[in-house]
């Protein structure tokens, strides 16, 4: 076995990187309407009676 891979050690990102920007981008009101699915999404939120529509 080669040595380079037993000692190997590559510190792992966790899955979540909070970005308030991002966030606004991907899951905004604005990214909702813009959309004919997002626009669906909103629609739904707004028919079950959510305090917020979206992100």
């Amino acid at each position: 076995m080669p040595l380079a891979l037993t000692i190997r050690s590559i510190a792992v990102k966790r899955t979540y990187q909070p970005s308030r920007l991002v966030r606004k981008r991907r899951h905004g009101f604005r990214a909702r309407k813009a959309t004919q699915a997002g626009q669906k999404i909103l629609n739904a939120r707004r028919r079950k009676g959510r305090k917020k529509l979206s992100a």
